[in-house]
């Protein structure tokens, strides 16, 4: 992978053509909208943005209206001062929902909006149809040397510069994906872009602060304690390969969830909704009944 390249060819990321902003809970967020029918929302990783669904958006508009954006503090959404804890960002999907007045949705979320979607559909379940885990994060307590490091106050400043932002998003595509070459080119300008924010930094390890602690999660975001409060149908999808969050944890988690499954795909790591692009997307519509 030249990363050079990738990110001479494609920094700032390409968006969709017609993103937009609107104002949630006081801070501005970029998000799309496309398609007709029932509402689904699109929960991204992460460090991640809206660019992430590249691959499925347009797609699974033509079934329902799908909804993507840039969470708080990613992407080119407003990065304001707060505490990014999982609370917060489960009010701010109703929010976004009261927003677009839409009572009640789908809601798929990748890894970190994947906790996002759980404590969305545990807090207020009246607002969830149906849902979809996908490389769920919080389904063990357990977590990264990194991630706890990222917790001790010395470890607080990032190293940004361009040799160690590239070799960043190199080790990222290494991690996340079985063939890292697959999606280099279509992810890195954005996330080059992203890395390189002040701001964005700052957001980051506020996250990391708000949900890791040195002994692994902090409790609020431990998700697996929390699934058996889940009503809504829900669809695990999770990869053999995943480095990230090992496809044993859904194995033992979807039975936790009364009307729940499980799809598990082979030759794939933490982005099957990139990488099994076809396969996930075709998964999704069976699951929401929408082909």
């Amino acid at each position: 992978m030249d990363i050079d390249e990738i990110i001479s060819e494609i920094e700032g990321g390409r968006g969709y053509g017609y993103e937009r902003y609107v104002t949630v809970g006081g801070v501005n967020i970029r998000y799309a909208v496309r398609g007709d029918g029932p509402p689904l929302l699109l929960l991204h990783g992460f460090g991640e943005f809206l660019e992430t669904w590249d691959f499925n958006f347009h797609f699974l508009s033509e079934h329902c209206r799908v909804y993507v954006m840039d969470l708080p503090g990613h992407g080119l959404s407003d990065k304001p001062y707060l505490d990014y804890n999982i609370s917060f960002f489960a009010d701010f999907v109703i929010g976004f929902m009261d927003t677009f007045g839409i009572d009640h949705a789908d809601i798929i979320g990748h890894s970190f909006g994947g906790a996002i979607a759980v404590s969305v559909a545990t807090i207020f379940p009246e607002k969830v149809d149906k849902l979809v885990l996908e490389s769920c994060f919080g389904l063990s307590n357990d977590i990264s040397l990194l991630h706890k490091l990222c917790n001790i106050p010395v470890m607080g400043s990032v190293d940004t510069t361009e040799p160690a932002v590239k070799s960043a998003l190199e080790h990222k595509a290494r991690m996340e994906f079985y063939n890292p070459d697959f999606v280099a080119r279509e992810m890195a300008g954005m996330s080059y872009r992203f890395m390189q924010m002040a701001e964005a930094r700052r957001v980051m390890l506020n996250i990391m602060h708000n949900w890791v602690g040195v002994n692994g999660l902090k409790p609020e975001v431990v998700m697996v304690d929390r699934l058996c409060l889940i009503k809504s149908p829900t669809l695990f999808i999770h990869c053999e390969q995943d480095k990230i969050h090992p496809v044993e944890l859904s194995r033992k988690a979807y039975h936790l969830i009364p009307k729940s499954s499980l799809k598990v795909f082979n030759e794939c790591g933490h982005c099957p909704h990139i990488e099994k692009a076809a396969e996930f997307n075709e998964a999704v519509l069976a699951f929401l009944e929408l082909g």
